[in-house]
């Protein structure tokens, strides 16, 4: 197995990301561009997948692996929330709520990739925890969900039957980001205590 695979895979998700932003955002009739997005985002979130098993399965983890990886699932998990969420296709009447929803796992983002650098700088690796590798699917998830829910609204005939269709997909779409979102919270509080733990111990050990 060639080392760069895992990297490789990685990167293509970068490459991925402002290819999704352009199909989404061309105005394409009958949804095609948003369908073509969707299916580069799933594709993109499966390589996300594939790059951490490949590198455990034949121990090609490296750092900067570890550090591109986490830089890609921003890129790529970032980029479709915000297209979603402000199309002005997802709840248009209540938009404080999307602009609530992407601040928060923006910020989060922000907040624990500084914790994480200075932790590091301290020579402790704070590693992934389970609420953040739970709220990425979530997240993905629930994304995903919207932007089908785009594409049919750009597709179908509106009659009431569709119409109540395309709720249902709203819906749970939002439900299952929010979802998401609750546990990036989580996951923050989680990370910031395992960060003062850390750095706390550091420093106990460099004063002995």
């Amino acid at each position: 197995m060639n080392k760069n695979v895992p990297n490789i895979l990685t990167m293509i998700r970068i490459a991925f990301t402002p290819l999704i932003i352009l199909m989404f955002l061309l105005p394409i009739d009958g949804g095609v561009g948003v369908f073509v997005a969707l299916g580069l985002y799933v594709l993109g979130c499966f390589t996300d997948f594939l790059d951490g098993k490949i590198a455990r399965k034949y121990n090609l983890i490296s750092d900067f692996g570890k550090f591109m990886d986490q830089i890609a699932d921003k890129f790529i998990t970032t980029t479709a929330m915000i297209l979603v969420l402000f199309s002005g296709y997802i709840l248009p009447s209540l938009k404080w709520i999307n602009i609530l929803m992407v601040l928060v796992v923006v910020l989060r983002d922000i907040l624990v990739s500084g914790i994480r650098m200075y932790a590091a700088s301290k020579g402790t690796v704070i590693a992934a925890d389970i609420f953040g590798k739970i709220k990425s699917f979530f997240l993905d998830v629930g994304s995903m969900i919207l932007m089908l829910t785009i594409g049919l609204m750009q597709c179908l005939t509106i009659t009431k039957a569709n119409v109540n269709l395309i709720q249902i997909f709203a819906y749970v779409g939002i439900g299952v980001l929010g979802v998401g979102v609750v546990l990036s919270l989580l996951s923050c509080v989680n990370y910031s205590i395992k960060g003062y733990q850390a750095i706390k111990k550091a420093n106990e050990g460099k004063s002995e």
